[in-house]
């Protein structure tokens, strides 16, 4: 019997679900993530215990959770002013793509010719965004995939490592089994656990941090500083050719 693209897929997915064990550790059962988060959404993610799975066209991979492994906790910092903590609950049915690997890109791309009118749209008209958008939809339904990793697409200097980091899609099921976006508790047990120290600035297909290079350049040492103790810990930044970090204690 002739093997299918299909048969081809699946027999890519379950690879890339075992290559996910090692690369994210997820022999535990869980997969710790960190997203970063503007600051009004902050209390209402932790409160309510829940992360928005975005449905706005142009995102890499259709409507999801968009996170990184805790293990990258820079490489989304671009974001948000706030980066939030949680868990993705893993088994061994967890269905895993590794969107980053060229024969899966590839299968994905022969999957997609075959699909019609997105397709052609995406291929023949202004609305590539959109057929873009519901043929990874339509991909994630069709294998039910759970989670697509794959390597940054928006690069930002001294933050992102495009070559090394890894971003990861997370698919929010609605109850027919289908992909869906709005508030999602796929993410459990939520804390904010980190504040950004740069501001962010859109350059090209990526973003530049404003700050970094300007206060790693010259000088020697950091130092958290303390509400407390501010004025203090600022002047011994001054003599000392440091930077303060300052946290809300």
């Amino acid at each position: 019997m002739a093997i299918t693209l299909a048969d081809e897929i699946e027999r890519y997915i379950l690879d890339s679900s075992r290559r996910a064990e090692d690369l994210f550790s997820t022999s535990d059962g869980r997969l710790m993530v960190i997203k970063y988060l503007p600051a009004k959404c902050v209390q209402d993610a932790i409160a309510n215990q829940r992360l928005y799975a975005t449905e706005k066209p142009g995102f890499t991979w259709g409507d999801a959770l968009y996170v990184a492994p805790v293990e990258f906790p820079r490489t989304t910092m671009m974001y948000g002013e706030v980066g939030i903590v949680g868990l993705y609950a893993v088994n061994q049915a967890t269905r895993f793509f590794d969107g980053a690997d060229t024969p899966g890109i590839s299968l994905y791309q022969r999957w997609i010719a075959l699909q019609g009118r997105p397709y052609t749209e995406l291929t023949t008209t202004v609305h590539s965004n959109l057929a873009n958008q519901e043929l990874r939809n339509e991909f994630r339904n069709r294998f039910k995939i759970d989670c697509v990793y794959f390597r940054p697409d928006e690069p930002c200097a001294d933050y992102v490592d495009v070559d090394k980091d890894w971003w990861l899609a997370i698919t929010n099921w609605d109850f027919t089994g289908l992909v869906c976006s709005g508030f999602s508790k796929a993410i459990s047990d939520l804390k904010w656990c980190v504040v950004r120290p740069d501001s962010f600035q859109p350059e090209g297909r990526g973003f530049k941090a404003a700050l970094h290079t300007s206060v790693t350049s010259g000088h020697s040492s950091y130092v958290i500083g303390h509400y407390s103790s501010l004025v203090s810990d600022i002047k011994g930044a001054y003599s000392s050719n440091g930077v303060v970090i300052c946290d809300f204690k």
